[in-house]
């Protein structure tokens, strides 16, 4: 395993071993950035701890990640950006496709570091310029995520990319509700249940996985202020999150889209006149059109049956639940057949 930092000026190349040409592949492993940056509001953290050094099912949050990622064969190097000298200690053992990262901030403060790092990497690489080189951004507490669930998104995303004529800039992570729905508490069972965003083609909400070419995102802004707020359940983060949209150039597209989603929630549970038309209206090509637009970058939504790949640790219940069910719901997540191929 590698420790680096932002100094680092290591001219040790990195794997980027060829694989065979296919639709549903791209042509070398994807590096990985996994976020486990340790907040800087105190209040934000779990059980006082930054969430990748937590312990859910007998097994740390970080590990859980880091053995997924080994595992996929669609992944190559994986750079873990946060607290250097902790993850060093509890990321010993690991081959050198581990570097980590000392994390210098906010959480996209922090990706552009592992993304940066990545681009070092790669810097002498014949195969593709480093800024069209897609990669693949994960958060540090998924304990449900796996290596197949990992490798079934990257498919599904290189699939879009290799049919489209110009490369996209971001691919997100979306999960439906029959994905998440053996996840959701019944009767005296516990379980995690959140927000759903009503859209025409299903009843979706963020993963937290991506893949995708940063430096083709001409509005990166917009992605620390999205993610801030990206978990609102109320009119009033709502509002501050649309009124932020509102004062930034370009932002009416997204103060509209983020207050239009969010109308169709509530009116869900009526299920009236309003919010049938606004669903309807709410197409996957709109979506995209819009995002793509607050961007600054093509973007393509991927749903993933991996419905766990939403299942984060966002407070201390989320934490308990997570360790209490772990096992039941590992389980559950084996069961998931990913996408033939």
């Amino acid at each position: 395993m590698h420790p680096e930092t932002e100094q680092n000026d290591s001219k040790e190349k990195c794997d980027s071993t060829q694989t065979p040409c296919s639709p549903d592949a791209y042509p070398f492993p994807l590096d990985a950035v996994v976020l486990a940056g340790t907040h800087q509001n105190p209040k934000r953290l779990i059980a006082g701890r930054n969430k990748a050094f937590l312990d859910v099912g007998g097994k740390m949050l970080i590990r859980y990640v880091v053995d997924a990622l080994v595992g996929a064969k669609s992944i190559g190097q994986i750079f873990v950006v946060g607290p250097a000298e902790e993850l060093l200690a509890v990321l010993t053992g690991y081959s050198n496709r581990i570097r980590v990262i000392e994390q210098r901030g906010k959480m996209m403060t922090n990706c552009w570091a592992g993304i940066e790092a990545s681009e070092d990497c790669h810097r002498h690489d014949e195969l593709m310029p480093v800024g069209e080189r897609p990669l693949l951004v994960i958060s540090c507490d998924l304990p449900l995520v796996s290596a197949a669930s990992v490798d079934d998104f990257v498919r599904r995303c290189a699939r879009l990319d290799n049919a489209s004529d110009a490369p996209y800039a971001m691919f997100a992570g979306v999960v439906d509700e029959p994905g998440v729905r053996p996840f959701h508490p019944e009767g005296d069972r516990p379980g995690i249940e959140r927000p759903f965003v009503e859209l025409e083609f299903g009843r979706l909400r963020l993963a937290n996985i991506y893949v995708g070419r940063p430096r083709d995102l001409a509005n990166q802004g917009f992605l620390q202020t999205g993610f801030s707020y990206r978990k609102a359940k109320d009119w009033r983060n709502v509002v501050a999150l649309a009124f932020k949209f509102f004062k930034s150039q370009g932002g009416w597209q997204a103060t509209w889209l983020t207050l239009r989603v969010q109308l169709t929630l509530m009116l869900s549970k009526g299920k009236g006149y309003w919010y049938k038309r606004l669903k309807k209206g709410n197409t996957r090509e709109r979506v995209e059109k819009s995002v793509s637009e607050i961007l600054g970058g093509p973007v393509k939504v991927v749903i993933t049956p991996y419905g766990s790949l939403s299942l984060d640790v966002d407070d201390d219940e989320d934490f308990r639940i997570l360790d209490e069910c772990y096992e039941e719901w590992a389980a559950i997540t084996a069961e998931v057949e990913p996408e033939k191929h």
